[in-house]
Order: structure tokens, then C-alpha cells, then sequence
């Protein structure tokens, strides 16, 4: 973010710690799901939970959800400051997109919480007459994160369609320029 005025562009420039960051997070989700589906088929484990008012299957997806959306809430920052990173423009547009990216994120994270701890959770909900909070909670964490994207999305939109559009015009230019270099040839 380092121009005030001029139009919204494509930088792709990125610090290394925040491509780290992101790639240590992806490696994250991919080993946890790893070792929750080695934990899944390690022998007697079923034995182990057999107590659990629960499925297995359930206390597993509940334990993957959980660490997913870990990862999700760590990465959304990281995925903020790489939106920033490679934009460069008005300042307000470009923190508007990377903060509608790191929103985005969340409502990924908010989506898989309510899906991945549902058969865990509202059982013992249900137990005291109260399940409809589980639900209810959910949709007013995602209601609230998809507002507040609604209104990032709503500030950035005339800086991202001018890019677009330069975008889409130099591509036609390009190729307009590409088609007079065979003719003269």
C-alpha cells in the first residue's frame, strides 16, 4: 500500500515470512488430517472411545474440525497481508480487499466449525432442551462475518472493477499487438 491515488494493481510481490506462514499452515491441515485418520484406524482405538455417548467416526471429525479451523483463524491474518502485499493502490481499496480476504477465511472457518462439530455437540445440547442455541449460534457468527464481508467487498468494488477492466484491456491490447507483429512478418 503505498499510493493514494492512483488505480488498484497487481503487485506480485510477497515477504517471504508471509508465503511461509501460508505454506506452514496448509502443511498444518494436511498433517493433522494425516494423523487424525492414522489415529482413526489405529488398532483398539474403538475399544479406547467405546464410552463415548459419540461415534468415533463423530469424536474424529469433531477433533479435525477443531483443528482445521485453527489453522483457518491462523492463516486469515497471513492471507490479509498477502491480499495487501500484492495490491498496490489507494490504500483504503487495498485494505478493504485484504481485509475481505481475511473475512473470507473466516466464514470458511465458521462454515466448517458448524458442519464438523454438529454430531458431537448438539446431542448434548439437545439433552437439556437448549439444541436450537448450537444452530442459532452459528448462524449469528456467520451472519455477522458475512456482513462484514458484504461491506469490504461493497468498499473495494469500484477500485477492483477498474483494475479488471485495465486488466482485460491490456490482455486485448497484447494480443491486438501480437496479431500486427504476424502480419507485418
Amino acid at each position: 500500500m503505498s499510493d493514494t491515488t492512483g488505480p488498484l494493481r497487481f503487485v506480485p510481490s510477497f515477504e517471504q515470512r508471509t508465503v511461509r506462514r501460508i505454506v506452514g499452515g496448509c502443511l498444518a491441515v494436511a498433517g493433522s488430517v494425516l494423523l487424525v485418520g492414522l489415529l482413526a484406524v489405529t488398532p483398539a482405538v474403538d475399544r479406547l472411545v467405546a464410552g463415548l455417548s459419540v461415534s468415533l467416526w463423530d469424536a474424529v471429525v469433531a477433533v479435525l474440525t477443531l483443528l482445521v479451523v485453527v489453522a483457518l483463524v491462523w492463516l486469515a491474518l497471513s492471507v490479509e497481508r498477502a491480499v495487501g502485499q500484492a495490491l498496490d493502490g489507494p490504500d483504503a481499496a487495498v485494505e478493504n480487499a485484504a481485509v475481505a480476504a481475511k473475512l473470507l477465511v473466516g466464514f470458511v472457518a465458521v462454515t466448517v466449525g458448524y458442519h464438523g462439530f454438529e454430531a458431537v455437540v448438539t446431542p448434548s445440547l439437545e439433552a437439556f432442551g437448549i439444541g436450537g442455541f448450537y444452530h442459532l449460534g452459528f448462524l449469528t457468527a456467520g451472519l455477522l462475518v458475512l456482513g462484514a464481508f458484504a461491506r469490504r467487498l461493497y468498499r473495494c468494488w469500484t477500485p477492483v472493477t477498474e483494475l479488471l477492466t485495465d486488466y482485460v484491456m491490456d490482455v486485448g491490447n497484447r494480443t491486438d499487438r501480437v496479431e500486427r507483429h504476424r502480419v507485418e512478418e
